[in-house]
C-alpha cells in the first residue's frame, strides 16, 4: 500500500503526506502477513538481576540468569523478595511464582582480569564468583530440563556447568558431565546427546575445544570439532547429520569460518556451509529452528567492525548446505530469537532496519527497539542497498509488534536491555536486564527482568494500541468551511488504523478516513507523523476532536479544539 494517499471528503479530495517515506516495494496484495501477539505487558514475577535465558515447558517457563531474589509484579525492588539464586520458574499462563528455584553457585576465586565484570560477580580485592545461568533447554520430550552456565554446584551437589531437573518434579537429576574448565554458554539436547559450547579448552581433563557432548548418563562422547574462540551458540541437527554452531570465533576445525559453521553431527568433521558474514567481527548469539531444513542465526558485533556491514540482526539459513535464504540488514545487538508456525521473535535494540524499510536511523531521533517481529520467510524483495542487503535480495518483513523496555540499569553489562524470548502461539515471554517495559507507551509500568505477552484471545491478553501523545487538531477557516488538521500516531500492535472527526453536538463522526499506516516511524521526514486533513463544508465555528482506531477495537481521542 503506498503512504501517499487521498482522502475523499464530500466529492473533494484533500492531499494527506504529500512528502512521506514511501516503500518502494511491499508484500504481494494476497500475500497474509502472520499475526503476532498482542503488545501489552502482562503481569509477570520479576528478578533483581538479569535474565539471560528462558524457557517454556508445557505450563511453566523457566528463567534462568544472575540474581539473587525473586519478587510479584508490581511490586518494587526490596518488596516481597523470595529467594532465587540464578534460577526460578512461574506459571505461563498466570504469572505465578512458583516453588521451583535451585540455587546455583560458583566458587570464589582470585582473578586480576577485567573482563570477569560483564558477566560475573565482584566480591572485592581481585575475587570474583562466577555462577550465571546462560542457557536452558528440554529434551525432545519436554521430560528433562537442561541448564549450562558458569556454576559449579547446584543446591550444594556438584555439578560444574551443566545440570540437568525433572521436568515433572523439578528435582535434580543424576546427569553429572566431566567438569569443564571454563564456561558453557551453549547447549542444545537431542535424543540419544547433549552438545555444548563455549570457552572451555577440556572436559574432565580430556582435550575439548570449545565444542564437546556428552550421552544422557554423562558420559564423554568421542565427538570434538574445534572452535578457535567462544562458542555462544548450538543447534543440533542429527537428523540432518548436522550440528551448527555459532560464536566469536573465526576458525573451525583449523580452517576459515567466520562467526558461524556446521559440523557432522556423529564425527564432528566439518561439512558444507556457505554463509559468511562479509565483514566485521560478530558473534552469533542464537541458532534455532522450527524442526524443518531452515535455521535462523542472530548475532552483535561488540567491536562494531566493519562500519554499515556489520551483521548483528538476523539472518535464515538452509540447515543441510549453508545456503542463505535472507538477511534482513539490521543495525543493533541481537541476543536471542524464538520461532513460531508462522512468526520469528526476537531481542535486539534494533536502530536502523532501512533494509527490509523498517526503523530509519536518520536525523537526530534515535531509538532503539528491543523486542521485534518479523516474517520467518522472505516476503519481497529489497529496492536498494543497505547494510548486508543488495537490490533485488530476499527480505523478510518486519511485522507490527512494538512492545518496547528501557535499558535497564547503567551497571549491567552493554545496557541491552532484552536478553532472552521464548515462544508459543499464546505467549511470548522476554528476559533481560530491564526495568520498565513499553516505555514511552501507553502501557508504560515499572517491571524488572521479565515479562510476557499473549495472543489475541487468550484470556487475560492486553491489547497496547494507539499511542499517545495525541494532540488537538489545529482548525482554520477557509472558503467553504472549517479545516481540520492533525498528525497520525503510531500503534505498538497494528499496521493501519483509521481516524473519525468528532465535532461537539454531533454524535457520530462526520468524517472517517480510510487506513492510515501507523508503524512508528512512517511521517513526511523519520520520525515525523504522516499529517492528514479534513474540511467541514459549511462551518464556521465548532469543537473538534480526533479518534484513533485499529482493528482491535482500541482507540484513543485527541485533546479538543475550538474555533470561532
Amino acid at each position: 500500500m503506498s503512504l501517499r494517499r487521498r482522502l475523499f471528503c464530500g466529492g473533494a479530495a484533500v492531499l494527506v503526506g504529500a512528502a512521506m517515506l514511501t516503500p518502494t516495494t511491499t508484500a504481494t496484495a494476497d500475500t497474509a502477513l502472520p499475526e503476532p501477539v498482542t503488545a501489552g505487558g502482562l503481569p509477570t514475577p520479576q528478578t533483581d538481576g538479569i535474565v539471560f535465558d528462558v524457557e517454556i515447558v508445557g505450563d511453566t517457563v523457566y528463567a534462568g540468569g544472575r540474581f539473587d531474589h525473586a519478587r510479584p509484579a508490581g511490586a518494587a525492588p526490596g518488596e516481597h523478595e523470595v529467594p532465587r539464586r540464578n534460577l526460578m520458574a512461574f506459571d505461563l499462563h498466570t504469572g505465578e511464582l512458583l516453588d521451583w528455584g535451585p540455587t546455583a553457585f560458583g566458587s570464589e576465586f582470585s582473578s586480576g582480569d577485567p573482563g570477569l565484570s560483564s558477566w560475573c560477580r565482584d566480591t572485592g580485592n581481585d575475587r570474583w564468583i562466577c555462577d550465571s545461568v546462560f542457557r536452558i533447554e528440554t529434551d525432545p520430550a519436554g521430560e528433562h530440563v537442561y541448564v549450562a552456565g558458569d556454576f559449579d554446584r547446584m543446591d550444594g551437589t556438584w555439578r560444574s556447568r551443566i545440570a540437568a531437573f525433572d521436568a515433572g518434579s523439578g528435582e535434580l537429576t543424576s546427569f553429572d558431565p566431566p567438569p569443564t574448565n571454563r564456561r558453557v554458554r551453549a547447549l542444545s539436547v537431542g535424543e540419544d546427546a547433549v552438545y555444548f559450547g563455549g570457552g572451555f579448552t577440556s572436559v574432565g581433563g580430556t582435550s575439548r575445544t570449545r565444542l564437546a557432548a556428552v550421552d544422557h548418563e554423562g558420559n564423554l562422547l568421542d565427538w570434538a570439532p574445534a572452535a578457535n574462540r567462544e562458542v555462544w551458540a548450538v543447534l543440533a541437527r542429527p537428523d540432518l547429520d548436522r550440528v551448527l554452531i555459532g560464536g566469536g570465533f573465526d576458525e573451525v576445525n583449523g580452517s576459515t569460518k567466520r562467526s558461524m559453521a556446521a559440523v557432522d553431527a556423529t564425527s564432528g568433521d566439518s561439512v558444507a556451509w556457505q554463509a559468511q558474514p562479509p565483514a566485521g567481527t560478530p558473534i552469533v548469539t542464537d541458532i534455532v529452528s522450527d524442526g524443518s531444513d531452515t535455521a535462523w542465526i542472530s548475532a552483535l558485533d561488540f567491536r562494531h567492525g566493519g562500519g554499515e556491514q556489520r551483521f548483528e540482526g538476523r539472518m535464515s539459513v538452509d540447515i543441510s548446505s549453508g545456503t542463505e535464504h535472507w538477511w534482513d540488514g539490521c543495525l543493533g545487538d541481537s541476543m536471542r530469537m524464538a520461532v513460531t508456525d508462522e512468526v520469528l521473535y526476537s531481542v535486539t535494540h534494533a536502530h536502523d532496519c532501512w533494509a527490509v524499510e523498517a526503523i530509519p536511523e536518520r536525523g537526530a531521533d534515535f531509538r532503539h527497539f528491543r523486542m521485534l517481529a518479523q516474517t520467518k520467510d522472505a516476503v519481497r524483495t529489497a529496492p536498494r542497498d543497505h547494510t548486508l542487503v543488495s537490490a533485488g535480495d530476499p527480505i523478510p518483513e518486519i511485522l507490527p509488534w512494538f512492545p518496547n523496555t528501557n535499558a535497564g540499569k547503567s551497571d549491567t553489562l552493554i545496557n541491552n536491555g532484552t536478553w532472552a524470548i521464548d515462544a508459543t502461539e499464546d505467549y511470548v515471554v522476554v528476559g533481560g536486564d530491564f526495568t520498565a517495559v513499553n516505555t514511552h507507551s501507553r502501557d508504560s509500568h515499572r517491571q524488572q527482568s521479565l515479562t510476557r505477552f499473549a495472543a489475541r484471545g487468550v484470556d487475560g491478553a492486553r491489547n497496547n494500541g494507539p499511542q499517545w501523545p495525541f494532540r488537538a487538531p489545529e482548525l482554520d477557516s477557509v472558503d467553504g468551511g472549517v479545516k481540520l488538521t492533525w498528525p497520525a500516531i503510531w500503534n505498538a500492535q497494528n499496521g493501519e488504523m483509521h481516524y473519525e472527526v468528532m465535532r461537539a453536538g454531533t454524535p457520530e463522526p462526520i468524517h472517517v478516513t480510510d487506513p492510515v499506516p501507523s508503524r512508528p516511524w512512517y511521517g513526511p521526514e523519520p520520525w515525523e507523523r504522516e499529517v492528514m486533513s479534513y474540511v467541514d463544508t459549511g462551518a464556521s465555528s465548532g469543537t473538534y476532536w480526533i479518534r484513533a482506531i485499529d482493528a482491535d477495537g482500541e482507540r484513543v481521542g485527541s485533546s479538543s479544539a475550538t474555533i470561532g
